[in-house]
């Protein structure tokens, strides 16, 4: 009779939390030494990637990528991108109808409503015509930059950079929609330095707006670095805002004299920054760069500066006395003129402050002496 069979005993090991294995692993136990030698080749390999470098803002920022709703996204007027755009308070024809002198910016809906002598009117009419062809190419494909935005609280997130990609989105789908958007956790301390190496990229913008830009990009600058910009402006504005030095004398010359050239600007009274700047420097040669753009702004229109007490080049010296011409009728002035003592003639000619030794001098008296003997 077999005898029955002994029951085989199962071992069960202890189940370790997965904290404790990965502690395990990185210790090395229960890990073979081909996999601990692995291990420690791709520690060496990240510890060797390690360098200050990595605290720089293009490693370490406070944005992160999420979906915000179109109606949270707020445009910013001190933005050089900006559209004075009045959004309707219900998406209903009638509200939408009732917005007046402003951009009206709703799904389907991008029109210029400012009153026509409002000095941005051309300027938008522009800017709707890119942001539409925009609209136009979002149709077929991604968002390639998101919008970036900053967190003001969970409804509000101002714009920091993409107010045109903003209004082709609102175009195109409406308020009620959520959009991928680079959302900063609090308001950038560099909010104008962002803001201009996006918009400076662009070739359309104006030239107002581009001074504005670097206006607000450079105050923001002494701000952050103080004394700094007092002895190393150079370096670090060409360095912050990513401009060559070209622009950068050409722009900081103009940014000296910011309020009278920013209203020629906007009035129109020039339109290319380079030939005023240009003129500028010619002015302050002669200290005379403020009286030259005062100038400018009274006459309403550009000119090229001249010194005001800049005197004619001189001609060539005088070689020969021209004798004056004398009618053959009239011969008998030449007579008494050589035959008479004409200084003591009263011919109205003060003898003695003529001064022999100018050419030009002579000429009128000689003229004047042969009319006055013609008589």
């Amino acid at each position: 009779m077999n005898s029955p069979k002994k029951a085989r005993r199962r071992t069960v090991g202890k189940v370790n939390s997965q904290e404790d294995l990965i502690s395990q692993f990185e210790s090395g136990e229960g890990v073979s030494k081909k996999s601990q030698q692995m291990l420690d080749d791709l520690k060496a390999r990240d510890k060797s990637k390690e360098s200050e470098v990595h605290d720089d803002p293009i490693f370490k920022t406070s944005s992160e990528l999420d979906r915000v709703l179109v109606d949270y996204i707020q445009p910013q007027s001190d933005n050089s991108r900006y559209l004075p755009v009045t959004f309707a308070q219900k998406a209903d024809n009638e509200s939408i109808a009732a917005l007046d002198n402003c951009v009206v910016c709703e799904k389907g809906i991008l029109e210029n409503r400012l009153s026509k002598d409002n000095p941005r009117y051309d300027a938008v009419n522009l800017e709707i015509e890119e942001i539409k062809n925009l609209a136009e190419t979002l149709k077929h494909s991604e968002l390639v930059h998101p919008i970036s935005v900053w967190r003001k609280n969970m409804t509000d997130y101002p714009i920091v950079a993409g107010h045109r990609r903003f209004y082709a989105i609102r175009f195109l789908y409406g308020g009620l929609i959520k959009v991928k958007v680079k959302i900063y956790a609090e308001k950038p301390r560099n909010l104008n330095v962002l803001r201009h190496i996006e918009n400076f990229s662009r070739s359309d913008l104006t030239p107002p707006d581009a001074l504005n830009s670097y206006a607000k990009a450079v105050r923001e600058l002494e701000s952050l670095e103080g004394a700094k910009m007092q002895t190393e402006r150079l370096s670090l504005v060409t360095s912050y805002l990513g401009i060559s030095r070209t622009s950068y004398f050409r722009y900081d010359k103009l940014y000296e004299h910011f309020d009278i050239v920013c209203k020629l600007l906007e009035n129109k009274v020039v339109t290319s920054l380079i030939a005023l700047y240009e003129e500028i420097k010619k002015a302050e040669k002669y200290n005379d760069a403020e009286r030259y753009l005062n100038r400018l702004a009274d006459l309403g229109k550009f000119k090229k500066y001249i010194p005001s007490d800049v005197s004619k080049k001189p001609g060539r010296a005088k070689q020969y006395i021209t004798m004056p011409k004398v009618k053959v009728t009239e011969t008998s002035a030449i007579r008494r003129l050589l035959t008479e003592d004409v200084t003591k003639l009263d011919v109205g000619i003060d003898w003695e402050n003529v001064n022999f030794d100018d050419a030009v001098a002579l000429e009128k008296v000689l003229k004047s002496l042969l009319v006055s003997l013609s008589k």
